[in-house]
């Protein structure tokens, strides 16, 4: 054994002797680290989720639930888990286009296009809100300015990426059956079903009850027979994967109204809405989630509340009655009606309560009123 050799050792394992290969191991690993610290960071990135696409369409004017959905999307817009790409109103009155927009003024967000229905198959139905949510809250929206539903919605989907657009209907079908129907123009050389197809990822619509509506009178109610034609129409001819919420005794075990009515309905639209529907109706403390349903599953998904039935097609009758059909087999139309765990429902009620009461993250409130008791941390 040469001499110094056993020092040598003795020093390298105490750490008072540095070979050569242990310096350059040392310097070797300062990019190697680097390499695995950027591997991991652009893997973190890859993992997040990207915001949902989302445009909303909604009728604004019969029951509230859609003016609590619509502040609902905009708290996930502010949690960066959707992006509003533009509202539509399907139903003609003259009040739902400004109500949108002063609830989108109220969020931080007056530039979000609005588009208004134009199809004579649209109904008028009185509201108990829109008018004075309109009149009562700022907004710069101008009827007169406003584009067509249909041009909205081709002009926007020819403008996003292929397969990236989420459709929410929480009213009526009628623009939608305007849009598999339109012809290219100038924002998309496709016909409207070649759009949907190329641009939708997924539609979600609220309507109408599951498994089946039975409802033998023919009055127009909800979001099929209110154009039953369109809802037809919609439902066969369109060509990406179709999500149906279900209302009912569905929506009503999740009922929202008492966070939302602590509110001050001088500073808050949905609080404001809410008063309103109630005194007027001579109803309350609180009303059904259906719209808030169908946004929760576009944006978060059906985990881990809503159980889904996959199998199986949505039958529409001549005056919108719908009723789910094992057979045959439709692999684009799928339908929640059904908690995972029913003891749940005041839990997910709540979240939908924090979501539609969240204080607006780019035009914050002052003094928001606080959570009652029990009530989730975050939306």
């Amino acid at each position: 054994m040469r001499k110094g050799l056993r020092p040598s050792y003795r020093q390298l394992l105490n750490g008072t002797m540095q070979p050569t290969y242990v310096v350059i191991f040392k310097f070797l690993s300062i990019p190697l680290l680097f390499l695995l610290a950027m591997t991991s960071a652009l893997h973190a990135q890859s993992t997040v989720k990207a915001p949902v696409r989302v445009i909303f369409d909604t009728d604004m004017d019969s029951d509230v639930d859609d003016v609590a959905a619509l502040c609902q999307l905009h708290a996930l817009a502010d949690l960066g888990e959707a992006e509003i790409l533009g509202v539509v109103t399907s139903g003609r009155n003259e009040w739902s286009g400004p109500c949108c927009a002063a609830i989108n003024t109220f969020y931080g967000r007056p530039e979000i296009p609005i588009g208004l229905v134009s199809s004579p198959r649209a109904i008028l139905q009185k509201s108990l809100y829109a008018e004075e949510l309109a009149k009562e809250f700022p907004h710069k929206f101008d009827a007169s300015k406003a584009p067509k539903a249909v041009d909205l919605y081709r002009k926007i989907l020819a403008s996003q990426p292929d397969g990236s657009v989420v459709i929410i209907t929480v009213g009526d079908l009628t623009n939608l059956a305007g849009l598999l129907d339109s012809k290219p123009d100038a924002a998309s050389p496709l016909d409207g079903r070649a759009l949907v197809a190329a641009k939708v990822k997924e539609y979600f619509c609220m309507g109408s009850r599951y498994p089946a509506e039975t409802d033998p009178g023919t009055n127009r109610w909800g979001n099929f027979r209110t154009d039953p034609e369109s809802v037809r129409e919609v439902v066969a001819g369109w060509p990406t994967m179709i999500t149906f919420t279900g209302g009912g005794k569905f929506a009503d075990s999740m009922a929202i109204g008492g966070k939302i009515t602590q509110l001050d309905p001088k500073v808050w639209p949905v609080s404001r809405g809410f008063q309103l529907y109630f005194e007027r109706s001579k109803s309350g403390p609180t009303r059904h989630s259906a719209d808030l349903i169908t946004v929760l599953v576009a944006v978060r998904g059906f985990e881990p509340y809503f159980k889904i039935v996959d199998k199986g097609h949505n039958e529409i009758d001549e005056i919108g009655r719908n009723a789910w059909k094992d057979e045959p087999d439709a692999p684009n139309q799928r339908y929640t009606s059904e908690l995972v765990d029913p003891s749940r429902a005041r839990e997910i009620a709540a979240i939908f309560e924090a979501q539609a009461t969240a204080n607006p993250k780019l035009r914050p409130v002052a003094t928001p009123a606080p959570a009652p008791a029990g009530a989730p941390a975050s939306p």
